[in-house]
């Protein structure tokens, strides 16, 4: 087991994530409600949770709803953490284990 110099930012759409969504799904794009979280890897220290979502909501709030539907002018505006927490819940934390022994790959946007 290894620890990865990241934290993480766990973030889990919402009711009103999903009700957004059902109205905006992509045509080819197969929508069901996932109870499961997104995984977005951070600086590994950090002390104030709020001021590392404010950090980053905007880059989450882009990923979550381009995966629906990739036409940025019928997003919700979202400009505040209060505003980010209406769609999301979110959990973050500064442990990030590894437990397998391939390295770890990315791609690149």
């Amino acid at each position: 087991m290894k620890i990865v110099n990241r934290g993480y930012i766990s973030v889990l759409p919402g009711l009103k994530f999903w009700d957004w969504a059902k109205l905006n799904c992509a045509a080819d794009n197969l929508l069901f409600q996932n109870d499961e979280p997104s995984i977005y890897l951070i600086e590994e220290d950090f002390w104030e949770e709020e001021a590392i979502i404010a950090s980053y909501f905007s880059k989450i709030v882009q990923s979550e709803f381009e995966t629906i539907n990739p036409t940025k002018e019928i997003w919700p505006i979202i400009s505040t953490v209060a505003e980010f927490n209406e769609y999301f819940t979110v959990v973050s934390g500064n442990m990030v284990f590894d437990l397998l022994n391939e390295p770890i790959t990315s791609e690149e946007d």
